[in-house]
């Protein structure tokens, strides 16, 4: 499941133009989007939140809005099919 999930995660940000790079700008330990995204043990579900909230918050600043709630969704909708 993590795996899935990770996999979501990560084709979602690279469709939404964000880069690893543009996460740490926002904060975001350099090792988080790689344990998120290949679905390895060690990160929180507030850990979760933040990484999506960075990757949109950094989309939104390009000028669309996307609510870090309607990322969370999108992504268990997806890893759900």
């Amino acid at each position: 499941m993590k795996e899935e999930l990770g996999k979501q995660i990560e084709a979602l940000r690279k469709e939404l133009g964000v880069s690893t790079y543009d996460l740490e700008q926002k904060g975001i330990h350099p090792s988080l989007p790689s344990t998120i995204e290949k679905g390895k043990k060690g990160y929180s579900i507030d850990s979760l939140i933040k990484y999506l909230n960075a990757i949109n918050e950094t989309y939104s600043e390009r000028g669309e809005k996307r609510k870090e709630k309607e990322l969370v969704v999108q992504v268990l909708r997806t890893s759900r099919t």
